[in-house]
């Protein structure tokens, strides 16, 4: 069996990544039907059937990327009219070859709940994970980590575990009574932790794992035992958009001395705006102002709704949005190496799976509100991509599921590895490898997400937000008639409300 030392496989770290650009491509897929469970096929060439898998369980590379909106990937552009402003060549490799489901959810609209439902299965808050800020009991923490992790379920199925960039999880050591959140999430089953890097180094010490793997494997004998791997490659970008959003209409950055590539980072982005003629700029470059960029009718006083609308000007919330689109555009390109690396030894490639994904959105301006913790598609929808081994035809899917708690079900069962038993989440395999929904699937009738202060349902027509740490408010919207989320219906139509808050009681 092929094993590597633990080390860090690179040293390189890049500080500031230049060359982004703004351009929106062709789009692959075709306008959304009416059907919260159909799909569409990507204009793309005819495609030959997806051959017989074979016995050696796949290769997963799993691509992490924090903050990234529903609406930032340009192969979607005609699933989102107007929507689309960011270029992104490299996910759009993704989008072509795979499946990508467009009405997927995040288990939280913050990081650390998010995350920890991403690599457990579960929803963080009956384990107090709630708020990044939350500081759970230990045991329960353990007990999820020891029962359904995912690396750990992976490790014991005989896979190598390595994760590389953000952690940001719960209790994320093995050590006991270490509560940190950045610790080598070695509690989580990742044996090995190659890189803190979260940025471009990050990328390159993703691709030259890739191409040691490539080569160990060029070197087996064609009876020689090979060992699957399961790789993490967790990205910061976009979220330095959060210290634009601090900045805001200040011409000065503002230093994290902890982490000054942040700061960097946004420098760099608005050097380069500062580069153009500002007519020109306004005129051709940046993005226009969301069509929802109104405050909702109706919207609840909320206190979380008081530090999140924000009164700019107008120019100022395009210049945001363009910011906002550099930093899609490159991560883009960090991920492109990645790719890349996979590109060049197809061997390895023919037998790997590989999945992009968010922790959550990004407000982008939508309702005068920037970052995240609302209530809104721009925060709760993100994109959620299968590509490569076991994966049927290019195909977009816009049935309502949860990234955060259906990833994880979803890899298991695509792995050959037992799913484990009191999960919250649904495995996508069926869907994903091109076959009928499964009966589970189809019986599902509500997709959850929470956050800090309220909890979401949606289903085929409706989203209801009950703010239940926040004045017992409810925001309803009917998504079918009113996309952009422009009016809360909650005292029109009481008995939905109602229906959807019993959902929400009998979840938990």
């Amino acid at each position: 069996m092929i094993t590597f030392r633990k080390f860090d496989f690179c040293r390189r770290l890049s500080v500031v990544a230049t060359g982004t650009f703004v351009l929106v491509v062709h789009a692959a897929c075709s306008d959304r039907p009416g059907l919260s469970d159909s799909s569409v096929t990507p204009n793309l060439p005819e495609q030959p059937d997806v051959p017989e898998s074979p016995t050696t369980p796949p290769n997963v590379v799993l691509i992490l990327t924090d903050q990234q909106s529903y609406n930032t990937i340009s192969a979607h552009a005609s699933q989102f009219p107007g929507a689309v402003y960011a270029s992104t060549p490299h996910i759009d490799r993704l989008v072509n070859s795979g499946v990508s489901f467009t009405r997927a959810y995040c288990a939280n609209a913050v990081s650390v709940p998010s995350r920890f439902s991403l690599f457990t299965g579960v929803y963080g808050a009956r384990y107090g994970v709630r708020r990044n800020s939350d500081e759970p009991a230990e045991k329960p923490i353990r007990e999820v980590q020891q029962t359904h992790a995912l690396g750990k379920l992976f490790r014991e199925a005989g896979y190598e575990t390595l994760y590389g960039g953000k952690v940001h999880l719960p209790y994320s050591s093995k050590k006991v009574g270490a509560s940190s959140k950045f610790q080598a999430p070695d509690a989580y089953g990742f044996d090995t932790y190659y890189t803190k890097n979260e940025r471009e180094g990050l990328a390159s010490c993703a691709a030259e794992i890739i191409s040691n793997k490539a080569r160990a494997l060029d070197a087996l004998g064609d009876e020689e035992p090979y060992q699957p791997f399961l790789l993490v490659a967790s990205f910061l970008n976009p979220h330095d958009i959060c210290v634009e959003s601090q900045a805001n209409v200040s011409p000065d950055v503002p230093e994290d001395p902890k982490e000054p590539e942040k700061s960097a980072t946004i420098r760099e982005i608005r050097q380069r705006m500062a580069s153009f003629d500002q007519e020109e700029f306004f005129t051709c470059i940046a993005p226009q102002l969301p069509d929802n960029k109104q405050k909702t009718a109706g919207y609840p006083n909320t206190k979380c709704s008081k530090k999140r609308f924000l009164d700019y000007p107008d120019n100022y919330w395009r210049q945001y949005r363009w910011v906002y689109g550099q930093l899609v555009s490159l991560v883009d390109s960090h991920i492109g190496k990645i790719l890349d690396a996979l590109d060049a030894h197809p061997k390895l490639k023919e037998n790997t799976l590989v999945v992009f994904t968010s922790d959550h959105g990004e407000m982008q301006g939508a309702h005068g509100a920037v970052t995240k913790s609302l209530p809104f598609e721009e925060c709760q929808r993100v994109p959620f991509i299968f590509a490569g081994r076991g994966v049927g035809r290019a195909r977009c899917h816009d049935m309502p599921v949860c990234n955060g708690v259906d990833l994880l079900p979803t890899l298991c069962e695509l792995a050959g590895i037992e799913v484990p038993d009191k999960l919250d989440g649904i495995s996508l395999a069926s869907v994903v490898k091109g076959e009928e929904p499964s009966a589970e699937l189809v019986s599902r009738r509500y997709v959850y997400s929470e956050s800090e202060t309220f909890v979401s349902v949606w289903n085929e027509e409706y989203k209801l937000s009950y703010f239940d740490l926040d004045g017992e408010h409810s925001l309803l919207v009917n998504l079918k008639k009113d996309a952009g989320e422009m009016e809360n219906v909650a005292s029109d139509e009481a008995s939905v409300v109602e229906r959807m808050k019993k959902e929400l009681l009998l979840r938990n």
